[in-house]
């Protein structure tokens, strides 16, 4: 997202390489994210932290899946399209071809009027995942 600019800044306000909100950087003992090593610190520590959020059942890599979810949308939304998943009768714990549809779900007025973190632009976290699972998957083939 921040194309390698360390003093790159979102629309939504997160700075740095690794796009963190300067909130969420203080409160995990950051500043000045425009300092790459700040910014790499920060954003490595807020991903421990959200991957510490997600339950014992998921296996790594589903674990991963969520964990970069949360990075782009909020751990709330994620645990948001996991409960709509269920009652949808999708697999919670699977992101690929069942809690990314959710997440989808929660742009629209019907699933987000109900969920306790309201609206989120799904496709943003689905081809945010999506996008660093193929980006992996390319590295792994040069191997």
């Amino acid at each position: 997202e921040s194309k390698f600019d360390p003093k790159a800044e979102s629309f939504a306000g997160a700075q740095g390489l690794m796009q963190v909100m300067p909130r969420t950087a203080h409160e995990l003992g950051f500043s000045d994210l425009t300092k790459p090593e700040n910014s790499i610190s920060a954003g490595m520590a807020y991903m421990h932290w959200l991957e510490q959020r997600f339950p014992g059942e998921l296996d790594l890599q589903e674990r991963i899946y969520f964990t970069l979810a949360a990075y782009n949308a909020g751990a709330g939304h994620v645990r948001d399209a996991r409960k709509l998943a269920r009652q949808q009768g999708f697999d919670p714990n699977r992101w690929f071809g069942e809690v990314e549809k959710a997440m989808l779900m929660l742009a629209q007025p019907e699933h987000y009027k109900n969920a306790r973190f309201g609206y989120v632009r799904g496709s943003e976290p689905v081809q945010y995942v999506k996008r660093i699972r193929d980006r992996y998957l390319g590295y792994l083939r040069l191997n």
